[in-house]
């Protein structure tokens, strides 16, 4: 068994880039810890987006959902952030940390992914995720299967369509992200990650 903190900067962030992954944590009874930075304010209702949090946590039979009362749209990359996160950190105790690439055009998941950095920085692995916002510079290293956890995945993300149209064709493009992913790493779906820090314990 092994302690794994998730970092997303909004609500549904975690949900698309490793919501997968974290299920199959689970299955191997895993504890698995959510981490999410703002409520997105800026692009609805906090009070609803705190809701499908939960309720995705709850889905995804998380630990612990942890919320860093930063502001949307304004997560800086330095000792603030950091804070927050390496709170957290030493609070769970991590064996493995998945947060966001940096190679994103959304300065929030940008700054997330260097504050993590540090904070994380004595976690001996640290996986960065994709979403649909990310650039085409992201390389990734490491795939997981998550044929079995797919569907699972699907549903979670459905407890964010309260966004709005935009939301839903996000949600098209994480399948097909899927799919993408999978086709290269040889699988039918997957999802992927850039390595942060990755210590091969032999």
């Amino acid at each position: 068994m092994v302690n794994v903190l998730a970092v997303g900067a909004h609500p549904d962030d975690i949900e698309a880039g490793c919501a997968g992954t974290l299920a199959l944590h689970k299955a191997k009874e895993d504890k698995v810890y959510f981490l999410v930075l703002t409520l997105g304010e800026v692009s609805g209702d906090p009070q609803v987006k705190e809701i499908a949090c939960k309720e995705s946590a709850g889905f995804l039979e998380a630990d612990d959902l942890f919320f860093g009362c930063l502001k949307d749209t304004m997560i800086p990359d330095g000792i603030e952030t950091i804070r927050v996160i390496e709170k957290i950190v030493d609070k769970v105790n991590p064996d493995i940390v998945y947060t966001h690439t940096s190679k994103d055009i959304h300065q929030d998941h940008r700054n997330a992914a260097y504050a993590t950095l540090s904070a994380a920085r004595r976690c001996k692995r640290i996986l960065m995720y994709e979403t649909p916002n990310t650039l085409k510079e992201f390389s990734p290293q490491v795939f997981t299967d998550i044929e079995t956890t797919f569907e699972l995945k699907k549903e979670v993300l459905q407890l964010f369509g309260h966004e709005s149209e935009r939301f839903w064709l996000a949600a098209k493009a994480i399948e097909g992200l899927a799919v993408f992913r999978g086709f290269q790493a040889g699988v039918r779906v997957a999802e992927a990650f850039e390595v942060g820090r990755f210590v091969l314990e032999v």
